[in-house]
């Protein structure tokens, strides 16, 4: 007997979204294709969301679905990019992807989809969806080095029930096979990189053409100016700075990033053995399970391609305190913690915000 359910997917043009629709039609769902228009590009960062956009209705067409574009682009431009630029603005380091997620696919565009009155929403992201005792949970997908899990940590709970991922229990080998199979047009595809809007290696300029910097002093920690910088927001925690980064004043050994002193306009840097903190607080939480139901222990991700690390967390007033059971690189502000427990249940995480040791060495200033 067929499931009739009516399933929207979002096609991103990519041969994830395309599987992912794929397999849902083969189910027996009610698939529709929807493409959704968020950044649009400016002339000198150009988008190829045309591209995009007609290899998405290509694979729409070649399953034989209903393929529509949804226009979001203004809704992108208020609720990712301003925000992304107001973080580096304040000298944190965002991950737009984890906004793109929570505030564009997965509530955005679901307002948007209520047209075609669907009972889902369905992505090719590499993550599950389970229910235990009666709660939606999201966990790590099947493929670890392909795994989104942690780009969703602030999608509203609410939701989970009518999302899909098809993909969570395949690796990405099996991924292309299939679409081999299917005989999708985007079976051979590249993954895309970078920056979700603006593509790969672009950062750094496009900050450079929407904020306002100005250059300052980069010191050493004992207060000796080593070099120039360009401009605090251009710089993260833990970036090696070289001679095309800064003006150097004279010969110095190898130098990173430890904190950035906003107040003061400056860099402050130091050697790698620096860089590692275990203790930082998060804020702008979202919790997947039962804020009182955390684990005394959980495992956590710093950043995306980071190894999970023990860690103890609570509450401190309004944010959570967190205290790594093993020192960590480059902890950063901006950057999303993102907590699960030892089955890869994802459950929920923050944003990165006082680091002991950036605290500690701004404060000696």
């Amino acid at each position: 007997m067929q499931n009739k359910k009516r399933v929207v997917v979002g096609l991103s043009g990519g041969v994830d979204s395309s599987v992912a629709a794929a397999l849902l039609l083969e189910q027996g769902y009610d698939v529709v294709g929807v493409f959704a228009l968020g950044w649009t590009g400016t002339r000198e960062f150009p988008c190829n969301w045309q591209s995009e956009e007609r290899d998405a209705r290509a694979a729409a067409d070649t399953l034989g679905i209903p393929f529509h574009t949804i226009n979001l682009s203004e809704e992108y431009e208020k609720l990712v990019i301003d925000e992304f630029l107001a973080a580096y603005q304040h000298n944190e380091t965002p991950n737009p992807d984890v906004l793109c997620n929570s505030e564009i696919k997965f509530k955005a565009l679901w307002e948007a989809l209520r047209q075609f009155e669907p009972d889902y929403f369905a992505t090719g992201h590499y993550a599950k969806i389970e229910k235990r005792n009666g709660n939606y949970e999201i966990l790590k997908g099947s493929d670890s080095n392909k795994d989104q899990s942690y780009f969703l940590w602030r999608i509203d709970k609410k939701m989970l029930p009518k999302i899909l991922f098809p993909l969570g229990d395949l690796e990405k080998p099996k991924v292309r096979e299939l679409a081999k199979k299917f005989g999708l047009p985007t079976a051979l595809k590249k993954d895309s990189q970078g920056v979700c809007f603006i593509g790969p290696l672009k950062v750094r300029a496009f900050l450079e053409s929407r904020l306002q910097v100005k250059p300052g002093e980069v010191v050493l920690t004992d207060g000796r100016v080593v070099a120039r910088h360009e401009g605090t927001p251009l710089y993260t925690i833990g970036q090696r700075l070289g001679a095309g980064s800064v003006s150097w004043t004279g010969d110095v050994p190898p130098l990173f990033v430890l904190a950035k002193d906003q107040k003061n306009n400056r860099l402050i840097v130091g050697s790698d053995e620096q860089l590692f903190s275990t203790t930082f607080t998060i804020g702008r939480c979202n919790w997947l399970v039962d804020e009182n139901q955390l684990p005394a222990r959980a495992l956590v991700k710093i950043r995306y391609r980071s190894e999970d690390i023990a860690a103890t967390v609570h509450r401190s007033d309004q944010d959570f305190q967190v205290e790594l059971l093993e020192k960590a690189r480059a902890i950063t502000p901006g950057q999303s913690a993102v907590f699960y427990d030892e089955h890869g249940v994802l459950l929920g995480g923050g944003v990165i915000k006082d680091v002991a040791t950036i605290t500690e060495l701004l404060a000696s200033f």
